[in-house]
């Protein structure tokens, strides 16, 4: 099983993750646990996860693109910028299992672990849907990537 991340600015170069890279994507419905019926105070988070690739062909040179994602993690101010198009795609075998499609995410948290005895570090991305956009959500699935 590999992932096939894509995130894009609006008016920016998209990002691409290396499928090597992305070990774990979680995309979750959330509505508040306190609830006794269903409510139209619905969320959508995806956590997306994986190793931070080092290149030792080229020392000082990026090996894969999750710099960039602690980069966008770190815009703190209310921008356009900060809101993003993600794209997921989640390959078994040639197919797709599912496909997410999310028009307005955010960064919620993101953080990066390194471990000496690993000799890799880890990253965690948190990322939410705009709430005012939770009907651009689209979940699909059961096709061929040709």
């Amino acid at each position: 099983m590999s992932f096939h991340v894509k995130i894009e600015p609006f008016g920016g170069d998209a990002v691409e993750l290396e499928p090597e890279s992305t070990k774990k994507v979680t995309f979750r419905t959330d509505i508040p646990l306190d609830s006794n019926a269903r409510t139209k105070d619905v969320g959508v988070t995806v956590i997306i996860s994986g190793k931070i690739l080092s290149n030792a062909a080229d020392p000082g040179t990026a090996a894969d693109k999750t710099i960039s994602l602690a980069q966008w993690a770190q815009e703190g101010d209310y921008k356009q910028s900060a809101y993003r198009k993600l794209t997921i795609e989640v390959d078994a075998n040639g197919m797709v299992t599912r496909k997410y499609e999310l028009s307005d995410v955010f960064v919620v948290d993101y953080f990066e672990n390194f471990d000496n005895q690993q000799g890799a570090g880890e990253y965690t991305l948190v990322l939410n849907q705009r709430k005012n956009k939770l009907k651009d959500v689209k979940v699909t699935g059961g096709f061929d990537m040709g």
